[in-house]
C-alpha cells in the first residue's frame, strides 16, 4: 500500500526544547486538514517525519535523511510539505530533487503554499514561478545569514558577550545578558588554579587538587545557573562529578579572565545550520576588547603562565620522545571543534601467522574528556593528503623528477661507456685494431666509468634523490612549510602554511 509522508521542520532555535513546539503541531495539523480534503490522498498511510531545530540549508537532518532513505526503499511513495522552504532551502538542490530524482522514482511530492503537485506538473518538470520561489528562498536563507553575522560582529566589537553560558568563574549581570560579572561561588576557584600551576602543579595535578577537594566543577556550576540538564552529555555530573584534564588547560588559556573579552574564535554560519559548528579559526584573527568587564587575574599574572606553559611545551628537536616517533603530523593538527592540538595514539594488533597490524590515529582529548563526539584522523590516511598538496603546492615533485633525472643521466654514461668497451673489443677481433690500441682504449674507458661510479656514490644530489623517492612525508617537510592542519576525520579543512615559506 502507498505511503505518504509528512515531512515538518522547525526553523533554527537557540533555546532549549522543553516541549514540542507549537510550529510543529501547526503544521501537523495543516498537513492533515489538507490531506483530510484530498479525495485522492485520504486514504494513504501518513508517516510523520520531523526535525526541530534545523535550518533549511542544512541537508545533515535526521529525519530529512531518513524519509529519502525510505523514498529510495519504496516505502514512501509520496511526500507533502507546507512548503518548499519547509523541504529545502538550496535553490539548486531543491531544483534537480523537483525535475530529476523524484520523477525518476515516481514519487508525488505537494508543496501546498507553493501550489506545486508534480502529478498535475507538465512533464514533471517545474513551472517558472515556482523556480523564482526556490531561488528566493535560497536567497533569504544566504541574506538572512549575512545580516545576522553582521549584527554579532558589532555586538561583539562593543564587547557584548552573546554567549548565554559566561565562562567558569563569570555568571551573566541580572539587568544585562550581555554584560558578565564575577561569580563569587567560583570566581576563587579560577584565581586559585592560576597561584597552583605558578608554584609548580602541572596540569594533572592541579585536576587531581580541585577532585580531591571536591570543588564545584564547570559543569555542575552550568547546571545551577542555566538550570540545564546535561545528564547526556555528562554522564556522572550527579552521581560521581569530577574535574576534567581539558576544563583546566582551558581556564589557563582563557584570556578573558584579564578582562579581556574574545570573540571570533570559531567561524559559524546559520546556512550550516545548529549541528555544524563551525570551523575554528587561527588566533590571529580573534578579535578583543580589552577592559571590557571585571578581571579575576592580572594580565602579568597571565603572560607568566602562558611563558610557563610554553617552556614546557614539547620541542620539535626532541626526537627521542616515543610520542613524537608516531607520526611526522604530530603538533601540527588541530581540533575543528576546540583548536587544541591532536594527539596521536598508536595501537599494535596481533595477527595469527600475519605481521602484526599497527594503527596510527589522531584525536582530540579535551572533546573527549568533554563528552563531545567527534572522528579521529587516520595517520595513515592524511598523512598522503597533505604530502601530495605540499608536493604540488611548491613543486617538490619536479624538483624529484629533476634529480632522478640526473641519477639516470650517471647510469646512462657508464652503460655507453661499456658499450664503447663492446665495440673496441668486437674490433680488436675483427683486426680492424691492434690489441695494443684496444688495451688502451679499454683502460681509459675503465677510469672514466670509475670515475662516474665513484661520483655517483658520493653525490649529494643522488642521496638526496633516494630520500625524495622514497615518495612519503617526513618532518622536515612538515617543520619547513606547515605552521597548522585542521581536520575532521580524514577530511583536511584547513592548512596554516609557514609565513615566508
Amino acid at each position: 500500500m502507498s505511503k505518504i509522508g509528512l515531512y515538518i521542520r522547525l526553523s533554527v532555535e537557540d533555546q532549549i526544547k522543553i516541549k514540542e513546539s507549537e510550529s510543529i503541531t501547526s503544521q501537523r495539523m495543516y498537513l492533515n486538514d489538507y490531506l483530510d480534503k484530498n479525495a485522492e490522498l485520504k486514504h494513504l498511510e501518513r508517516v510523520e517525519y520531523v526535525d526541530d531545530g534545523y535550518s533549511g540549508t542544512n541537508e545533515n537532518r535526521t529525519y530529512y535523511k531518513r524519509l529519502l532513505e525510505d523514498v529510495k526503499s519504496g516505502q514512501i511513495t509520496n511526500i507533502v510539505v507546507k512548503d518548499m522552504s519547509r523541504f529545502l532551502r538550496d535553490y539548486i538542490t531543491l531544483g534537480d530533487y523537483l525535475e530529476n530524482i523524484f520523477p525518476f522514482l515516481g514519487i508525488r511530492f505537494i508543496a501546498i503554499n507553493d501550489g506545486y503537485d508534480s502529478a498535475k506538473e507538465l512533464g514533471n518538470g517545474v513551472e517558472i514561478d515556482v523556480q523564482f520561489k526556490n531561488l528566493m528562498y535560497d536567497f533569504y536563507a544566504k541574506d538572512a545569514s549575512a545580516k545576522v553575522k553582521a549584527v554579532k560582529q558589532t555586538l561583539n566589537e562593543q564587547g557584548k558577550v552573546l554567549s548565554w553560558n559566561p565562562p567558569y568563574g563569570y555568571m551573566k549581570y541580572p539587568e544585562d545578558k550581555h554584560k558578565i560579572i564575577p561569580d563569587d561561588k567560583t570566581a576563587w576557584v579560577v584565581v586559585k588554579i592560576y597561584e597552583l600551576y605558578l608554584e609548580g602543579l602541572s596540569m594533572r595535578k592541579i585536576n587531581d587538587y580541585l577532585n580531591e577537594h571536591e570543588i564545584i566543577t564547570p559543569a555542575q556550576r552550568k547546571l545551577e545557573l542555566t538550570k540545564m540538564d546535561y545528564s547526556k552529555r555528562y554522564k556522572n555530573i550527579k552521581d560521581n562529578p569530577a574535574w576534567n584534564f581539558s576544563s583546566v588547560i582551558g581556564i589557563l588559556n582563557d584570556e578573558i579572565y584579564t578582562g579581556t573579552y574574545v570573540y571570533g574564535r570559531v567561524d559559524k554560519s546559520l546556512i550550516n545550520g545548529t549541528k555544524n559548528k563551525g570551523k575554528a579559526l587561527p588566533k590571529a584573527e580573534w578579535g578583543k576588547v580589552y577592559d571590557n568587564h571585571e578581571p579575576l587575574i592580572s594580565k602579568e599574572v597571565f603572560e607568566r603562565v602562558q611563558e610557563l606553559k610554553a617552556s614546557k611545551t614539547f620541542k620539535g628537536n626532541n626526537t627521542d620522545y616515543k610520542w613524537y616517533q608516531h607520526s611526522p603530523l604530530q603538533g601540527f593538527l588541530r581540533c575543528p571543534e576546540c583548536g587544541y592540538l591532536l594527539s596521536c595514539q598508536k595501537t599494535t594488533r596481533k595477527r595469527k601467522g600475519k605481521p602484526d597490524k599497527v594503527h596510527r590515529y589522531f584525536r582530540c582529548r579535551y572533546c573527549k574528556n568533554d563528552g563531545v563526539k567527534i572522528r579521529g584522523s587516520n595517520a595513515d590516511k592524511i598523512e598522503p593528503i597533505i604530502f601530495e598538496v605540499i608536493k604540488e603546492k611548491y613543486d617538490i615533485a619536479s624538483d624529484l623528477k629533476e634529480q632522478t633525472k640526473k641519477t639516470v643521466n650517471y647510469d646512462q654514461k657508464i652503460t655507453d661507456l661499456e658499450i664503447s668497451k663492446q665495440v673496441s673489443y668486437e674490433k680488436y677481433q675483427l683486426g680492424q685494431i691492434s690489441r695494443l690500441d684496444f688495451i688502451e682504449k679499454k683502460k681509459r674507458l675503465d677510469g672514466q666509468i670509475e670515475k662516474l661510479k665513484q661520483a655517483q656514490f658520493e653525490s649529494n644530489e643522488v642521496i638526496e634523490a633516494e630520500e625524495i623517492t622514497e615518495d612519503k612525508l617526513t618532518r622536515e617537510l612538515m617543520e619547513k612549510y606547515i605552521e597548522s592542519i585542521v581536520v575532521r576525520g580524514n577530511e583536511v579543512l584547513k592548512i596554516n602554511w609557514k609565513q615566508g615559506s
